[in-house]
């Protein structure tokens, strides 16, 4: 009953306390960072080594294997992918959450330094801390789906015109 009647007694008061409030409200409110998930990301290098004209088969052999040879030696190291293409070669290198990415990136470079030799075409590796596919929220594949036969049939049916560019 007090408390209602010093609210009587001192609107003034109250009103300031009031908008007080809910100026620091809204100050929390919009200052406050909100995060759901934290902020984890997996340190992950990349290495690219291009050979312009060489088969994947032959980045593979030359140049991918060697590397993996001298890399799987780095410490912090929990997996890594290679992928071989048409004059490219790419080695993905995760390390455990945590790991010092810049010391990281400096142990692949004396590794990949310890590798015997390259190709005389091949170039130098790249090193890259950026993984581009590590943004991806969602990969989409799309393949035509061929129509069967009562469909195209249906279709000469309504279009008698294209039957001929059908038919070769």
């Amino acid at each position: 009953m007090l408390l209602i009647q010093f609210a009587i007694e001192n609107p003034v008061k109250v009103a300031v306390a009031v908008m007080l409030s809910v100026m620091f409200g809204l100050i929390a409110f919009f200052a406050t960072p909100v995060q759901l998930t934290p902020d984890v990301t997996e340190p992950e290098i990349t290495i690219t080594t291009r050979w312009p004209g060489a088969s994947a088969q032959e980045i593979e052999r030359e140049i991918i294997e060697e590397q993996e040879e001298q890399l799987k030696s780095v410490q912090g190291l929990r997996e890594f992918k290679s992928e071989s293409s048409d004059s490219q070669g790419t080695i993905v290198l995760e390390f455990e959450v945590g790991v010092d990415l810049a010391d990281s990136r400096a142990r692949v470079s004396d590794k990949l330094n310890q590798v015997p030799e390259y190709p005389e075409d091949a170039r130098e590796p790249t090193i890259t801390t950026v993984n581009p596919t590590s943004g991806a929220i969602s990969w989409f594949i799309l393949q035509p789906q061929l129509p069967t036969a009562a469909e195209l049939k249906t279709f000469v049916g309504d279009h008698p015109e294209l039957s001929e560019l059908l038919a070769g």
